[in-house]
């Protein structure tokens, strides 16, 4: 396993930078699930930006049972939903745009549909520049994060970095040999993936 040196004082300012434009932005999207009967409810979703929307619901095995990806940019959508073919449980509507993912919880009883609170979801900040590699995360869940550099074939490093809400990291890269390497910055319910080369 190749040597990588953590750096702490690097990442202050990004962290500042990224966590100010994560605010901003967190403000953007709003998603609501408001139940009609026990089998239907009305997904209402807005923006400040106008731009298209992807929209999931997942079973609680994190299985993806709808998907759609509306084509016209716009700041409001709206539509009852039909959730009958679904089994009693709990369940997971994700909307993301640009980055930004807002998660509603909801349970399908034998008489109703109960909502739970909104969880906002933003992508970590990647910058790599002169052989440091910076990473910026708001980990709104509060939950266990784990960063993996991998070469092409092998796992190279691995970093336990906590369970804090921000997360900034700074890696000194100088001592990798040259080629093409992958960063990932993992939770319980999220991974995301930077490439980059170091020459």
């Amino acid at each position: 396993m190749k040597t990588i040196r953590t750096i702490s004082k690097v990442t202050t300012i990004i962290a500042f930078v990224a966590f100010a434009n994560v605010v901003l932005a967190t403000g953007n999207l709003k998603v609501n699930i408001l139940p009609l009967t026990s089998e239907k409810a009305v997904v209402a979703i807005s923006n400040n930006t106008g731009s298209t929307f992807q929209i999931s619901v997942e079973n609680e095995n994190g299985e993806i049972l709808f998907y759609k990806e509306t084509s016209d940019i716009a700041t409001d959508y709206s539509k009852v939903y039909d959730f009958s073919r679904l089994e009693k449980g709990d369940y997971k509507l994700q909307v993301a745009i640009d980055g930004e993912k807002i998660t509603r919880d909801f349970t399908i009883g034998r008489n109703n549909i109960s909502v739970g609170k909104t969880r906002p979801v933003l992508d970590p900040y990647f910058s790599f520049k002169d052989n440091v590699l910076k990473i910026s995360y708001l980990n709104f869940n509060e939950k266990d994060v784990n960063i993996n550099f991998y070469n092409s074939s092998d796992i190279v490093y691995t970093k336990a970095a906590g369970n804090k809400f921000n997360v900034s990291e700074g890696f000194d890269l100088s001592k990798l040999e040259n080629g093409n390497y992958s960063v990932s910055l993992s939770t319980v319910n999220d991974e995301y993936t930077y490439n980059f080369t170091i020459k």
